[in-house]
Formats: C-alpha cells, structure tokens, sequence
C-alpha cells in the first residue's frame, strides 16, 4: 500500500503495520517529517501513539513507578523522546521495526550518546517487550528509579533533638 503525504510519497507499508487505532500506522510514516517545528512533531507523536506506547503510557503515567512523574512525546534538544521523567533524568523509549533497521540503529546510538552526555539515562525496549513481557518492563522501569532517585537525592538534615524541659527550682 502506498501511502503519501503532502503530496509525496511516504512510504510503502504492509497493511499489518497499520494498527487498530487510527493514526498507529501513519506515526511511522510520518517520523521523517523534518521540516516540522520539533514542538508540533512531539504533539503530532502524542496524538498517534503506537499500541506499545500507549501500553507504557498506562504504565508510568500519574507517578504510579516510584511517584516519579513522566513526559509523553517530550522534546530535548533536537530530539523527541518517547517518555522522559526530569526528577530522574531518565529516557524510555518504545522501540519498533524503524528501529532496527541499520539506519535506526545508527540514528540512535547517537542520539543515545547525545542524551548520556546531558546525563540522561536512556532505557530501551521494544515493541514485543512492551506488549508481551510487561513485568520485566515495569520492574526494569522501577530498578532505574530507584537507583536515580536514591542516588539524585538530597541528604536528609539531622532532626533536631526536642527542646528540653527546664527543671523548676
């Protein structure tokens, strides 16, 4: 099926692709939309998410991992990350069949490398992960919070001891 897109070919894309809900199967096709504003690509990925990101969304979303609150389709620098939490600086990202192409490949090691030299984390997994191993993901998710949180976190001041009682005389 060819697809096009202001004009232009897109893409070619098997129908399997193309997923349950609208707009799942033209996120993909859309990724090379360079000559967007990267603040209108990040709300254009939120309103077509893949099935798997929609699944990790239900999973991180309202600080149910560690009452860390993360972001959707958030941009740093000239990148779009799937899920960013700024408390941890910590990456999610969902990845799919673009992914693991050798341009994908390429693509995100560098991007990887970009957001570990801002002292980013970065976690990755793919779409099979999300939809078929939930409970590793969550429990992969809650181990590196736990570990950034801990590690980000202020020291506690000592308590001070309660005022003592004058002795009457």
């Amino acid at each position: 099926m060819l697809w096009r897109f202001r004009g232009e070919l897109a893409a070619e894309i098997s129908p399997l692709l193309l997923g349950r809900r609208r707009g799942w199967g033209m996120r993909r096709l859309e990724l090379d939309m360079r000559w967007q504003a990267p603040e209108d690509f990040a709300k254009h990925l939120r309103r077509a998410s893949t099935p798997a990101e929609y699944l990790m969304w239900q999973l991180v979303r309202n600080r149910q991992r560690c009452q860390a609150k993360f972001r959707r389709q958030h941009k740093l620098g000239h990148y779009v990350v799937d899920f960013f939490c700024p408390e941890a600086r910590l990456v999610l990202e969902c990845d799919g069949l673009p992914h693991f192409t050798q341009e994908g490949i390429d693509k995100d090691r560098i991007r990887t490398q970009w957001l570990n030299r801002q002292a980013i984390e970065v976690i990755r997994f793919t779409s099979h992960e999300i939809e078929n191993d939930t409970q590793h993901v969550v429990s992969a998710i809650d181990m590196a919070l736990k570990r950034l949180l801990k590690q980000d976190a202020p020291p506690h001041p000592p308590t001070p001891s309660p005022p003592e009682e004058e002795k009457g005389s």
